[in-house]
């Protein structure tokens, strides 16, 4: 099969969805498709990474007032990027005028910065991911001051009306989860003829890093992007509040840097950002992985990972979604507060059988994210597309 995976940015460090799309498309290239990636901006190291695995990159660029992953500096400016990729929910840019030309699917993971008239089934059938809310909210985390409204404003909505007309023309919208596919319609999402499915992600079992000694009393583990919506400063507030004998180790790099290097002290400990085999040895040095995720999380490829090496994890109710169970393989607090997050630590850091518990539990978790099965998944979902597109249904 000829497939073109098209993401906005593919820039190292990899953020959750461009892990997604280089695991799916490096498992598909070794089932021997021919497999390409489009995207408007990427660096050496990922185009390195892609060819190591037998997957051509090619970037097409299109303007953008500010560097991928970065605020804009002013409003102003900010409005000029989302006002651009409005614009190009009707117009295509001419650089991905021909990227259905000649191939059997075009699966689309992210269009900000593109434009979400890629959508559009021409040529080929259309696939796309929603890793975020980026199809009704340019924030994509659809938060606003800190809380999840159930409805956005007037801008908000006359955007996403833009915006679905073209993603109303692709042929399936696949979401990661029921409650991501609800999130959607809540926020007013209409899929027009374009097929909507659930296909939970699954994710490749991390390298077992060698064991270590355990430590001597409860760690916790805290890995990604130190940023407001992950949760950040939650935690440590609700880490002050517990006043455990535990460890909290903090792993990740971002605007909340300061605040986090600031906490530093006996029992919390900041190391920067990882590499992939340091970031398995911290999982697997871990009573629990935090992942205090404030927004509805799609799929926390990190909770993944973490499950994958049998380590047990501590959501927050927004965070934790279809993945976490409290009581079976992890803990989930009772609301995304300090003091809920605190309780959560406390009950794992001082229940021993707990801990035995949610560590079979994670362990045994481990099947539900089996990749190969996810990839042939995503396989029959292009099967679904092609039918479809060929059929007019």
């Amino acid at each position: 099969m000829r497939i073109t995976h098209l993401h906005s940015t593919f820039v190292t460090p990899w953020g959750g969805a461009e892990a997604y799309l280089f695991a799916l498309a490096s498992a598909q290239r070794a089932r021997g498709h021919d497999v390409a990636i489009i995207t408007a901006v990427a660096d050496g190291e990922s185009i390195a990474r892609a060819a190591a695995a037998g997957v051509r990159v090619t970037v097409r660029p299109t303007w953008r007032p500010y560097a991928p992953d970065r605020h804009g500096s002013s409003a102003f400016v900010r409005a000029v990027f989302h006002g651009v990729d409005t614009v190009h929910g009707v117009l295509l840019p001419r650089a991905y005028r021909r990227v259905q030309d000649d191939r059997d699917v075009v699966h689309v993971h992210r269009f900000q910065g593109v434009g979400a008239s890629v959508l559009r089934a021409r040529r080929a059938p259309v696939v796309h991911t929603a890793h975020d809310y980026c199809l009704v909210d340019t924030a994509s985390t659809t938060m606003r001051r800190g809380a999840l409204p159930a409805r956005l404003g007037l801008v908000q909505r006359l955007r996403a009306r833009i915006v679905s007309t073209s993603a109303r023309r692709a042929t399936v919208v696949v979401f990661p989860s029921e409650r991501t596919r609800r999130r959607h319609a809540e926020l007013g999402f209409r899929a027009g003829r374009a097929r909507c499915l659930v296909v939970p992600h699954g994710w490749p079992a991390p390298p077992l890093p060698a064991e270590g000694t355990p430590p001597h009393r409860p760690r916790f583990v805290f890995l990604g992007k130190l940023q407001k919506p992950k949760g950040i400063d939650l935690l440590l507030r609700a880490w002050a509040e517990a006043r455990l004998d535990a460890d909290l180790v903090i792993a990740g790099d971002g605007p909340e840097r300061p605040r986090v290097e600031a906490a530093e002290s006996d029992t919390v400990r900041y190391v920067g950002w990882v590499d992939a085999e340091a970031k398995g040895a911290l999982i697997r040095s871990a009573t629990a992985l935090v992942f205090p995720s404030l927004w509805p999380e799609t799929f926390g490829l990190v909770i993944a990972e973490s499950l994958l090496l049998g380590c047990p994890v501590v959501a927050t109710p927004e965070a934790a979604g279809d993945l976490i169970v409290d009581g079976e393989n992890g803990a989930v607090s009772r609301d995304a507060t300090p003091s809920g997050f605190a309780d959560a630590l406390r009950r794992l850091a001082t229940d021993a059988e707990l801990r035995r518990t949610v560590t079979a539990g994670a362990a045994a978790s481990a099947d539900a994210l089996d990749f190969d099965r996810h990839v042939e998944r995503v396989d029959e979902v292009y099967r679904v597309a092609r039918v479809a597109f060929e059929t007019g249904a």
